[in-house]
């Protein structure tokens, strides 16, 4: 189960970076620089006459979420390894006492 939260905030994770790399690369920057690879009339259509701070706003909520995402997948992931380090100790423990148990007669 652990497994499929993980999987599903991971796909919501590299989702979520796919559109920070897009809206970064949409804003206009002071030289006009990857802004206007898009096209600067294209954004306007799109999104209007306050372009800038329509996306330094979407901006700013991914980033928020990006930053989220991460502490939320490490601390699963640590979750996740926690759990097979408990499991594995109690099996390396129940091997242990079984190679100490005398062996048995016939």
């Amino acid at each position: 189960m652990l497994n499929f939260i993980i999987g599903f905030f991971l796909f919501f994770y590299i989702l979520v970076c796919i559109l920070l790399v897009f809206v970064i690369l949409m804003q206009r920057s002071k030289q006009e620089g990857l802004g206007a690879a898009f096209g600067s009339a294209v954004t306007d259509t799109l999104f209007g006459a306050h372009t800038s701070s329509i996306l330094i706003k979407i901006t700013v909520w991914l980033a928020a979420l990006f930053f989220f995402l991460s502490l939320l997948l490490d601390f699963l992931n640590a979750h996740r390894v926690n759990k097979q380090t408990l499991i594995q100790q109690k099996l390396h423990k129940a091997d242990v006492e079984q190679k100490q148990l005398p062996p048995a007669r016939k």
